[in-house]
């Protein structure tokens, strides 16, 4: 079922507003949320004669603009990781506290970075996508075409997981 012009300007009409809402929570950023948005309807009208008719037209954009981000997010995480340290050089030395609250907070990440990889890749994308996100379990169903209970059970059972690996990690430093 190819989606015809007609076809394609009544979905971007009635899709084009809640769809950039939608990518606008995903990424926190209007430039990102609007430049994800033109790629979204971009890639559906280039792909339009793979539109097989299995599900709605509003969800199968929302699937690819869901796509499109992940893979916008996954090299923007790879570029964060191989980048060094933000910011300028301090020019005066920080208070004890400010250092040993960086130094925590700086731990403490890393703590949940190390856990997070620990995760099955499904669990850990259902968990970034929710709580890092703000994405309700619903939204990241419809986008992974993924059931409700699915996306529900992995978002708790990464909770769990995460929970359990900190306090490892909380036990350790105080028997350290």
């Amino acid at each position: 079922m190819e989606l015809r012009r007609a076809e394609f300007r009544n979905l971007f009409d009635a899709e084009r507003d809640s769809l950039y809402r939608y990518l606008y929570r995903l990424t926190g950023s209007r430039e990102d949320a609007e430049d994800l948005l033109q790629d979204a309807f971009v890639a559906v009208w280039r792909k339009r004669g793979q539109f097989e008719g299995r599900g709605s037209l509003a969800g199968y954009l929302r699937t690819t603009a869901f796509r499109l981000f992940l893979n916008q997010w996954k090299r923007g995480k790879r570029r964060t990781e191989l980048a060094p340290p933000p910011g300028p050089p301090r020019t005066t030395p920080p208070a004890d506290g400010e250092v040993i609250t960086r130094d925590l907070h700086a731990f403490l990440l890393s703590q949940v970075r190390d856990a997070l990889g620990g995760l099955p890749e499904d669990s850990r994308h259902a968990f970034e996508l929710f709580r890092f996100h703000g994405l309700t379990a619903r939204e990241i169903a419809e986008a992974t075409g993924t059931p409700v209970k699915t996306v529900e059970t992995r978002v708790r059972r990464a909770t769990r997981f995460l929970a359990e690996r900190l306090e490892q990690h909380r036990h350790q430093l105080r028997a350290g």
